[in-house]
């Protein structure tokens, strides 16, 4: 944001509503983007979006570990995005990522400090981890 306030506003302004109430106040916004194609032979890369997820989730850690908030949104308008920044064709947009130190809970309100205090539920292992076949529960 203080670097390049104008491209800050780009992404931030390709956010959804709901999306910007958690990135307003985020100094870092980044564009992930998925190359799906290979670098040294210009052919189909199928794990484009796999590695991009990899790379993703240990920016998450790394900036955990130093004690920022890294928030992943998939709700943006990502042809917004790719016009803004004349993304090439070949780039699958994924999400947009807010980076920053997280607000102080005193700060939030209405329904992002319902969904911020509320009680965290995973979904089972058994329904995710197959033995077998598909759908067929690891015991």
């Amino acid at each position: 944001k203080n670097t390049d306030p104008q491209s800050w506003q780009q992404a931030f302004d390709c956010l959804s509503p709901g999306n910007q109430t958690w990135a307003i106040n985020a100094p870092v916004l980044l564009v992930v983007c998925a190359d799906s194609l290979f670098q040294h032979n210009q052919q189909p890369n199928r794990w484009a979006q796999y590695d991009t997820g990899a790379a993703v989730e240990n920016l998450c850690l790394q900036a955990t570990s130093m004690g920022l908030m890294a928030h992943q949104m998939g709700g943006f308008n990502a042809d917004a995005a790719r016009e803004n920044f004349a993304i090439p064709l070949q780039y699958t947009l994924m999400a947009i990522i807010s980076i920053g130190y997280p607000a102080p809970i005193e700060a939030l309100e209405g329904e992002v400090l319902t969904r911020e205090t509320a009680a965290r539920s995973r979904r089972l292992l058994s329904e995710l981890v197959f033995s077998g076949a598909w759908g067929q529960a690891l015991d």
